[in-house]
């Protein structure tokens, strides 16, 4: 019942126009890395994530329960660090992660250039995701819900934020095609300032018939920009054990700056692997952005009993 209640409850926000935050400033960070997976696939794998993707389709499918983490190194000393854990039953998928991003710590001055105290930056998702098969036809629903802190120095932002995606598949064919919408956002705090864009995402994949290799495609179109974006990503299924992993966008293109042949070829691509040891999995990836900058995650996941 209190899963009904829940779909319920997320519905009847859609359903009353849901409203975004009017303000100055936007979050990019709602399409920050915080995965191997997502870095492997250069952002695209709606629907091929784990439960610490910020790149998902709520409706997703998750079999096992697992337990996971991940640790991924940014430039200037930004860090993300997550935890989630999967919890399937009978036709129900659950999921509940923690999502941290740490900016750092700064040196504060006031309008005379004079040192006052430190002060850090950091943002926290708390996210729940509910998906179940429906009986009789080869389609899965789902929504997630979660609530997100911007801090910066004593300057604090909360937001809930919502999400709702479906998923047909086609078990004879491998084929599935989802539908998925983000960044559906209401502020809790009524001085803050900050606005959520939209978010409608397109997304297929097949397994090829001959071949132990997964094409993954996700349509992006952000609302409030009018712009939309392809992300192609693929995964190779070597044995049992390995799988190795890559995607771009069509951001290669739109921000290709001329820097050096190599980094107009690699611009905006990810590349990595998972390795299913003992039923201990371990993922490693590494996304290379437009100006050459590289960035690395580690994720672990642990069956549970």
């Amino acid at each position: 019942m209190s899963k009904v209640f829940f779909f319920f409850i997320c519905y009847i926000y859609i359903l009353n126009g849901l409203s975004y935050v009017q303000a100055e400033t936007s979050y990019p960070s709602f399409d920050i890395f915080t995965s191997s997976g997502d870095l492997s696939l250069g952002g695209s794998g709606y629907l091929n994530a784990t439960s610490l993707s910020s790149k998902i389709n709520p409706a997703s499918k998750f079999s096992r329960k697992i337990f996971s983490t991940s640790i991924l190194k940014y430039p200037a000393l930004i860090t993300s660090e997550n935890i989630g854990l999967t919890l399937p039953i009978k036709s129900w998928s659950r999921t509940l992660s923690i999502r941290h991003v740490t900016y750092g710590t700064f040196q504060g001055y006031d309008e005379y250039l004079e040192k006052t105290k430190k002060y850090t930056s950091n943002e926290l998702w708390l996210t729940g995701t509910l998906s179940k098969k429906i009986e009789g036809i080869p389609l899965r629903f789902g929504s997630s819900a979660q609530i997100f802190r911007s801090s910066l120095s004593n300057e604090e932002v909360y937001l809930l934020d919502f999400s709702f995606g479906t998923i047909l598949e086609f078990k004879k064919n491998e084929i599935k095609i989802g539908f998925s919408v983000h960044q559906l956002g209401k502020s809790l705090y009524k001085k803050a300032k900050g606005s959520l864009s939209n978010k409608i995402v397109f997304s297929t994949s097949k397994r090829l018939k001959h071949l132990p290799f997964q094409l993954l495609l996700d349509l992006i179109k952000n609302g409030d920009e009018l712009k939309t974006e392809l992300f192609f990503g693929g995964i190779l299924d070597l044995n049992n054990e390995i799988k190795f992993k890559f995607g771009t966008s069509s951001r290669k293109l739109k921000y290709d700056i001329n820097q050096s042949v190599s980094n107009s070829i690699l611009g905006a691509t990810g590349f990595g692997f998972s390795y299913n040891l003992n039923s201990l999995i371990i993922g490693y990836g590494s996304f290379i952005y437009v100006n050459g900058i590289i960035i690395h995650g580690l994720e672990i996941g642990i069956p549970l009993k």
